[in-house]
């Protein structure tokens, strides 16, 4: 049951990054800037946008939407290579959820080129990796923890 959720988890978010990038410049604009708008009017700013990242307001608010959904899509991914059994190590789980990752991220870009008033940047793909590679390494972390305290449980019964 498990595998089925975190591929249905994964598949939610990829399917949600892709939606988001089906929509035309113009209207991508508009919600970049409802966002903008709610994050300064709620105070967070300064936490979940931080100035170092751009001088550009805007452009912060959409490369950080890129970090943080990609983060989410890396530790889905993480927890789906684990779930399913893509390798018997953590460390090749996550290499191939950063593969798989990557690929996405590249697709998506291409997507874009299509989408008029949309653009398909190297540079995002660049980004997309500052979410995805904390994202797996959290997950992977979190599974290394809880199957560490698996076995601490499993040696104290035997």
């Amino acid at each position: 049951m498990k595998k089925w959720i975190s591929l249905a988890a994964t598949l939610a978010i990829m399917a949600l990054i892709f939606l988001l990038s089906s929509q035309p410049g113009e209207q991508s604009g508009a919600l970049s800037e409802q966002v903008l708008d709610r994050v300064q009017q709620s105070g967070t700013a300064d936490v979940f946008i931080p100035e170092w990242f751009s001088s550009n307001v805007k452009a912060n608010v959409r490369k950080w939407a890129h970090v943080y959904i990609y983060a989410m899509l890396g530790a889905g991914m993480m927890a789906t290579a684990v779930t399913w059994r893509w390798s018997r190590t953590l460390p090749c789980c996550g290499f191939l959820a950063a593969l798989a990752c990557t690929a996405f991220s590249v697709s998506d870009e291409v997507h874009q080129f299509f989408v008029p008033g949309r653009a398909m940047l190297a540079t995002d793909v660049g980004v997309d990796a500052l979410g995805f590679v904390p994202g797996i390494l959290l997950a992977g972390a979190a599974v290394w923890w809880v199957n560490r305290c698996r076995r601490q449980r499993t040696q104290k019964t035997e």
